[in-house]
């Protein structure tokens, strides 16, 4: 038996409120009525309406993400760039020196400096991974600033402020380069958070679609998560070289590191851009086929992560409905039932109730069995005449084309897939990937340089960046 688009869509909507019991008498065709529930074919022309509607929102929704990824790239090269003394900060301003000539000559001259969170007017941290430049020289000219228009100034404060011109443009080009890659570092980490997990819930939904109208996943499926993957390895690389950068002004700044880290991460950077990142079909099909293993596992994770980065309270009001709403969907995914099966509960649930009538039991006013159909199978029952139903119904074989698919996805996930999901292995590849960028914010807003470092070489996934995240690790830490 078939069913047009619009009556799939009508089951899908009313499943358990009746729409789909046998109309008539209590007893009429029950059998056939619950052989022909769990025998439901959707259509083929239904099954490729599907398809397309769901290729035309996935195109716009790629292509919205190919126009978001590509502004995170320019905006972290041009962090990279003006770091490496290669590109002005602002239009009107001349290219700066070098960000390791700025440190360097600043040092010579005695100033002091730190990097430090970005505060609010309370004086708390705008954000973990959102740091800047904060030198002793500028802070003590802004409380000198009343005195001096006030001409209450000493002649040492007032020298002190002469001083400070001579280096204020230095110090204005470093506190610039420092801001654009710190801007850069946030907004690439936040967008990898957040794509990973909206890539979870986008293959959760097509395999919910393909489960429930018995449609197998092909090649253009996978072609499609891949895709996806690809854009998550482009995210990584972006956010794992700006994190990289900042952890080395941390060390640079914070810990006197040798400032030649700076440009080996800006020209190793620089160099390895554009990238070309390639997903495999056997990759997209081992993370469909790893989609649900241990989903309330991975959730754990990722929630006890976020409440380490950002805290119990902040998690709790800005996170957690967004991350149980997404895990959720996940889930059901995995169980989600065919039109067939879903129609058999149906009338099983139906036929279970119709026996309680008969024998006069009470059931739920919202039962596909309740109303006048109740009352006739009770009647019938007191005449000693069949309710309908309540013999055993003939077994019937359940469609198993979604479960077949899915079981091809998981004989996939048994292949070699340790490079392209970043040992991430028996969980959602992306949990690799956020972890490391959740423990490098985490790392950040600690000043553990050291530690973001380690964590953006973890998750790069394109080799001159990570050799060139190590090297500088290397210099900066003596490892």
């Amino acid at each position: 038996m078939k069913l047009s688009l619009s009556a799939l869509a009508l089951i899908v909507c009313t499943t358990g409120c009746g729409m789909l019991m046998p109309q008539g008498q209590a007893g009429a065709t029950n059998g056939n009525a619950q052989s022909n529930a769990a025998a439901y074919e959707v259509p083929k022309e239904s099954q490729e309406a599907i398809r397309k509607q769901e290729k035309q929102a996935y195109d716009r929704v790629d292509e919205a993400e190919d126009e978001s990824l590509s502004r995170l790239e320019k905006d972290a090269l041009k962090a990279l760039s003006i770091s490496a003394g290669k590109d002005k900060w602002a239009e009107q301003q001349q290219t700066p020196d070098p960000a390791s000539a700025n440190v360097k000559n600043l040092r010579a001259a005695g100033i002091k400096m730190k990097i430090a969170p970005v505060t609010n007017s309370d004086g708390k941290a705008v954000n973990d991974d959102f740091l800047q430049l904060k030198d002793e020289a500028t802070d003590k000219l802004s409380s000198l600033s009343r005195k001096i228009a006030e001409g209450k100034a000493s002649a040492a404060e007032k020298k002190s402020v002469q001083d400070y011109a001579k280096h204020s443009f230095k110090l204005m080009d470093l506190r610039m380069q420092v801001m654009k890659v710190s801007m850069a570092t946030m907004m690439s980490n936040n967008h990898v958070q957040s794509s990973s997990l909206q890539t979870m819930m986008r293959v959760a939904n097509m395999v919910r679609t393909r489960k429930m109208m018995n449609m197998q996943l092909t090649e253009d499926d996978y072609a499609s998560v891949r895709r996806g993957l690809e854009r998550q390895k482009r995210a990584e690389a972006i956010a794992a070289s700006t994190m990289g950068m900042l952890a080395a002004y941390q060390a640079v700044i914070n810990g006197n590191g040798d400032p030649k880290a700076l440009d080996i991460i800006a020209d190793a950077t620089l160099k390895a851009f554009p990238l070309e990142t390639k997903v495999t079909d056997a990759e997209a099909k081992a993370y469909v086929g790893s989609l649900g293993e241990n989903v309330s596992k991975v959730k754990a994770r990722y929630e006890a992560m976020l409440r380490k980065v950002h805290g119990d309270a902040k998690y709790e009001q800005k996170f957690k409905a967004g991350i149980d709403a997404m895990f959720r969907q996940a889930e059901q995914a995995q169980t989600q039932k065919s039109i067939g099966e879903m129609a058999k509960d149906n009338m099983d649930r139906f036929k279970a109730d119709r026996e309680k009538c008969a024998r006069g039991e009470p059931i739920d006013p919202g039962s596909p069995a309740a109303g006048p159909g109740c009352k006739a199978a009770r009647q019938a029952a007191l005449r000693g005449e069949s309710a309908g139903g309540a013999g055993g119904a003939p077994g019937v074989a359940i469609p198993g084309q979604a479960n077949q698919a899915l079981g091809v996805a998981g004989a996939a996930a048994n292949g070699d897939v340790s490079g392209a999901l970043d040992g991430a292995a028996k969980m959602f590849p992306a949990d690799g990937t956020v972890r490391s960028s959740l423990e490098g914010i985490s790392a950040l807003s600690k000043g553990d340089a050291k530690g973001a470092l380690k964590a953006a070489i973890g998750f790069v996934p394109v080799p001159g960046l990570k050799d060139g995240l190590a090297l500088a690790s290397k210099l900066l830490f003596k490892i």
